[in-house]
């Protein structure tokens, strides 16, 4: 991972609570520099939640699913069913439903496998689709 890589990660986890100090001595930055990562960060973060891409409605939402995601540090299976389950799509519930349950079978898939880590960081085996 490089420095902008470790930044933008570090503002990812801790962006709510992080100052220019914090930041700086954590990613050995300078304050200055950390103190317009902060700046810049906040003006795009409030940008990109005006809006949503497709036909979904986040946007009109003051929490996104990407919030929950973070704060429970979640798996990629699990933020995928949050993302369902917070999403509206005009005449879709049904399939947001199906996708749910194949998403609920290929996670029950995997654990049976022995690839039951709660989060990718603490998955050391990797598994390679059987489509692949």
């Amino acid at each position: 991972m490089n420095q902008e890589e470790r930044i933008q990660a570090y503002l990812l986890k801790h962006g709510a609570t992080t100052d220019a100090a914090d930041l700086a001595m954590n990613c050995d930055i300078p304050e200055v520099e950390a103190q317009w990562y902060i700046d810049h960060r906040e003006v795009n973060h409030l940008l990109t939640r005006k809006y949503n891409v497709g036909q979904s409605d986040y946007a009109k939402h003051k929490i996104q699913p990407w919030d929950i995601w973070l704060e429970y540090d979640l798996n990629p299976w699990d933020a995928d069913i949050v993302k369902r389950i917070l999403r509206h799509k005009p005449n879709e519930r049904r399939l947001d439903y199906e996708k749910i349950k194949h998403i609920c079978d290929e996670r029950i898939r995997q654990i049976d496998l022995g690839n039951n880590e709660e989060t990718p960081r603490a998955s050391s085996q990797k598994e390679t689709s059987p489509t692949a």
